[in-house]
């Protein structure tokens, strides 16, 4: 195994393979990207081809290409290691040893998959599917677009795919439970019950094409006709299961990715139809939730694709408290969000591409922001001539307004505001000064983070050691260079045992080249090396200007000793004073002067 790894390794170049996922920019040695794994506007996450690594100076994410396919992905070594070996061309010497866990959800994969063609094999090619085929058609919903999205219609009847389960497939009834398409038949009935029958179905696919559950959906009941009316909800899930977890997944996805890349934004919508009709009227880069709620993980997937969301949900959507809570969310997760706008023309996107389709694209190319929507939307649903409306008015937006970071921007929504409700900007201000949180504290993040930090070390020396070796080892020439440092600060690593660790490396080995370097260093100190390496290849000095920067900083660090130095001295001179001891006072005193002369002379070459 660590053979294949290795291989493919080298056959695979980091820059090619993150560069499928996220857009790079070259910037000398190395490249440069916003993080797809923390919201960010200004890049911090860099691409070495040298060493084949990455590191985000934002969030402290890094690795290999492994890594960066699991963090990206979502998967396990093994999965990663699977889908880079494909890439690569490779095929996998395979352990059949599956863990029980594994071999269980590869068995209900099997089963979800097997469920998914049956349901599509009756509607399609079934007389129990025609009403479910005729409703879809009726709908605009074309044979190309069914085959494409695998809909299908489940029968009223559960024995018939139950026993096309179990006797033709040989599945087992426990299995079959367990992938939440079934249940088990209460008092004591043999067999299974199936959660969708008489109902249309929608397979949830991952991103990745496999099937985890299923949506299902009531007919209307002209196309049922002879049959009792269900009293269900019009649309229900897959319960939750060891594969399906509502709160991670996004309708549509796996077809949609590849022209949110494209196209720079994603559309969300609610439910299956409102994605189906946009897509299969050339509108791709769109996606739906199950309700007006986002959640963290399905945000932090959409991330991977794009930072801008257009939300296209049912036009109540902005009187939905989940909905609020949603784009409360998403805005401090960094996302630029919009509203695609139908109302009062059109309830949804379904709705508004079956009535107009010229219309839904005009609206698509110029959404609104966010905060335009909101005040739009709240002055719309309340009088803003009577007291109560003004209120209800300030009580929707300003929670929203208060979200707003840029001071320039928020006082112009203010302004629209007030005039929008007859009053003055300053105290729209006043009543926003009500719903203002604290601030949350800023994260500061080191330079490098090693392992320990020494508390011995002072902050501001520490940070000077850090960028030091981030000049050394980015250097053409890292040995020469250190030794050169090394030759004015003998001790200076000692005080951080890791970088020593990496210096006395760098200079007591033979040295032959920075890639093999790498590969010789101990795992522990590995993090370390790469994040100090990529953090000196972002500064991209030429040789002259890294040459300047280190004799500054050297320069810097012996400045700060001497001023530590007399700091030191000048109390051990106060004490001697105060016990009348003349005779070493006259000595500390001359020791104060020398130091005092040598930090003088390094501050005056530094002027």
């Amino acid at each position: 195994m660590d053979n294949q790894v290795e291989e493919i390794k080298r056959k695979l170049d980091i820059v090619n393979v993150i560069g499928r996922y996220i857009p790079l920019k070259k910037k000398g040695r190395h490249y440069t990207a916003n993080c797809p794994f923390h919201g960010e506007k200004t890049p911090s996450f860099m691409v070495s081809p040298e060493l084949q690594i990455y590191k985000c100076f934002g969030c402290g994410k890094g690795g290999d290409i492994f890594t960066f396919v699991q963090e990206f992905e979502k998967v396990d070594f093994k999965e990663a290691l699977e889908e880079l070996a494909k890439l690569a061309g490779i095929t996998l010497v395979r352990n059949d040893a599956l863990t029980a866990s594994e071999a269980h959800r590869k068995k209900l994969l099997e089963i979800n998959a097997e469920v998914c063609r049956f349901y599509h094999y009756i509607l399609t090619k079934h007389p129990l599917g025609q009403p479910a085929l005729k409703y879809l058609t009726d709908r605009g919903i074309t044979s190309e677009i069914i085959t494409k999205f695998k809909i299908g219609f489940a029968p009223r009847d559960s024995q018939v795919i139950s026993a096309y389960l179990l006797s033709q497939k040989k599945f087992v009834l426990r299995d079959l439970v367990d992938t939440g398409t079934f249940g088990a038949n209460r008092y004591g009935r043999p067999g299974v019950y199936d959660r969708f029958s008489g109902r249309l179905t929608f397979p949830l696919m991952d991103y990745r094409d496999r099937i985890l559950g299923f949506s299902g959906r009531i007919l209307p009941p002209e196309f049922q006709p002879g049959k009792a009316p269900f009293d269900g909800a019009k649309y229900i899930n897959s319960p939750e299961t060891e594969l399906y977890h509502k709160s991670h997944l996004l309708f549509g996805l796996n077809f949609a990715k590849d022209a949110i890349r494209t196209q720079g934004y994603v559309i969300i919508v609610e439910g299956e139809f409102d994605m189906i009709s946009p897509f299969a009227a050339g509108v791709t880069n769109i996606v739906a939730i199950k309700g007006t709620a986002f959640t963290t993980e399905q945000l932090e997937l959409l991330r991977r694709y794009t930072d801008t969301l257009v939300l296209g949900l049912d036009s109540d959507f902005a009187g939905n408290s989940a909905a609020r809570r949603s784009i409360e969310l998403a805005d401090s997760m960094g996302f630029d969000l919009k509203v695609l706008s139908l109302a009062p023309r059109f309830k949804d996107p379904d709705e508004a591409v079956h009535g107009d389709l010229p219309f839904f694209k005009k609206q698509l190319e110029n959404p609104l922001p966010i905060w335009d929507f909101l005040i739009n939307s709240a002055v719309a649903a309340n009088d803003p001539s009577t007291i109560k409306g003004k209120k209800l008015i300030l009580a929707t937006v300003l929670p929203f307004l208060t979200k707003i970071s840029n001071s320039v921007i928020r006082a112009d929504y203010i302004r629209k505001l007030s005039l929008e409700i007859g009053s003055s900007p300053e105290s729209v201000t006043q009543e926003l000064g009500k719903y203002s949180a604290a601030p949350a504290a800023k994260l500061s993040i080191p330079v490098i983070t090693a392992p320990v930090k020494p508390a011995a070390v002072p902050t501001k020396k520490l940070r000077l050691i850090q960028y030091l070796l981030c000049l050394i080892l980015s250097s053409k020439n890292p040995p020469v260079v250190a030794a050169k440092v090394l030759a004015t600060l003998p001790d200076l690593f000692k005080e951080v045992p890791l970088y020593q660790k990496i210096i006395d490396l760098l200079t007591k080995e033979p040295f032959d080249g920075i890639e093999n370097f790498h590969r010789s260093l101990p795992a522990e100190i590995q993090p370390t090396f790469q994040a100090a390496y990529l953090k000196g290849l972002s500064y991209n000095f030429t040789s002259e200007n890294r040459r300047r920067e280190i004799k500054t900083t050297v320069s810097s660090i012996r400045i700060f000793d001497l001023k530590n130095q007399l700091k030191n001295q000048s109390q051990q001179i106060a004490l001697l004073e105060s016990r009348g001891d003349e005779a070493l006072l006259s000595v500390a005193e001359k020791d104060y002067n020398k130091t005092l002369h040598q930090l003088l002379e390094l501050e005056s070459a530094r002027t």
